[in-house]
């Protein structure tokens, strides 16, 4: 059966609705979810909070692998016994603070580790406002920018907005959305930060992009009203900016490997097939296949889509190393879902394992006894 387009466009909307739940701070997330168990008790009087799998705190905490091997991503594990000394990244190096909170974790430390990285140190300059391409990185699926964006001291940098990328020799659109993965150092007068577009394999890569964008600040000591009443801070914002580099022609030479995985396992009451996984430097992306050799309409698409809820990739390379790869995206085909994951392919792991929730419909007492029940698929 084919999926139109706006099946598509709707499967991969209600994906990116449930990805959002999943990604609140998991800090935050382990406070409400003590606190809502802290109140269930207390309503029941005692009795034993039943937790259903489905919900959304539940869901955000088992799920939370995107938050960077953060704590809940790694909730009730046994820490790795090995131990990585860490590779120091040069001129590169402020941008580790930016990982901490970034769902590329574990593609950007293996491709800097890796150096699998070209190095631009290009800057722009309008007014107070100051804007650099630190560098660069890309395969046949993705381009990854790291960037550093300035003002001076008379206003607090606020945010970089109305970013647009293009193949510089034809003008052809690359991207055309949000800047990503900012954050602000402690002076309030820097962002470091990364762009990622999603690239058309099918598509040769660019010789030469150009990259536009504005970059907004706070106005010091003024005070503007919303139609409520409430205090709002004032933005300023540059005249629109350009800055175009060259990407390094080792980018282009392929690096993707095509994993015919091919392995069925049920989730629920629904057949599902593990079918092929794609391993570039820069994504990982698996597809699954609902209810194989069987035509299924869009309503049951939807429906298997709620219960089939990866949570992330474990890698495992030479000596021990084990890499959590988070769940970034997905969207829908003609017969299931392709989730995007981060990468370690330039790590050579040995081995990879899927993880799903394996009952989507069991209630559970405590995160610990739904932790037992999650699915593992190997990939290889």
């Amino acid at each position: 059966m084919t999926t139109n387009p706006e099946e598509k466009a709707l499967l991969a909307d209600a994906y990116q609705v449930k990805r959002e739940k999943q990604h609140w701070n998991p800090a935050d997330t382990t406070a409400a979810i003590q606190r809502g168990l802290a109140m269930a008790r207390t309503r029941q009087s005692g009795r034993t909070v039943r937790i259903k799998w489905i919900t959304a705190m539940l869901v955000t905490a088992l799920a939370t692998g995107w938050f960077l091997m953060g704590p809940l991503g790694n909730y009730g594990r046994q820490p790795a016994t090995y131990s990585e000394p860490v590779i120091h990244w040069g001129v590169l190096e402020p941008f580790r603070d930016l990982l901490t909170s970034d769902m590329d974790r574990a593609t950007i430390t293996s491709t800097l580790n890796n150096g699998y990285v070209q190095l631009v140190d290009r800057t722009v300059t309008s007014g107070i406002y100051q804007f650099t391409v630190n560098a660069v990185m890309a395969d046949e699926n993705r381009i990854t920018v790291l960037y550093t964006a300035r003002t001076d001291a008379s206003q607090e940098i606020y945010s970089i907005v109305n970013t647009k990328m293009t193949d510089a020799r034809t003008g052809y659109v690359l991207d055309n959305g949000n800047i990503g993965g900012g954050h602000f150092s402690n002076d309030k007068h820097t962002i470091y930060g990364r762009k990622t577009i999603e690239r058309n394999r099918n598509k040769p890569l660019p010789e030469q992009v150009n990259l536009q964008f504005q970059l907004s600040s706070v106005v010091p000591d003024v005070v503007e009203y919303s139609e409520n009443g409430e205090e709002e801070r004032k933005y300023q914002y540059s005249k629109k900016m350009n800055l175009s580099f060259a990407l390094n022609p080792k980018f282009s030479i392929p690096k993707t490997e095509i994993l015919n995985v091919n392995r069925t396992f049920t989730v629920g009451r629904y057949e599902v097939m593990l079918s092929e996984v794609e391993l570039s430097p820069l994504v990982t992306r698996v597809r699954l296949v609902y209810e194989p050799d069987q035509e299924i309409d869009y309503k049951t698409k939807l429906l298997i889509s709620e219960v089939v809820q990866p949570i992330e990739i474990v890698t495992t390379s030479k000596g021990g190393k084990q890499t959590n790869l988070s769940t970034i995206f997905g969207s829908g085909t003609e017969d299931g879902m392709m989730y995007t994951f981060s990468s370690n392919l330039l790590d050579n792991p040995e081995s990879m394992v899927l993880k799903l929730r394996g009952k989507p419909d069991k209630v559970y007492d405590d995160l610990q006894e739904a932790k037992k029940d999650e699915l593992e698929i190997k990939i290889k």
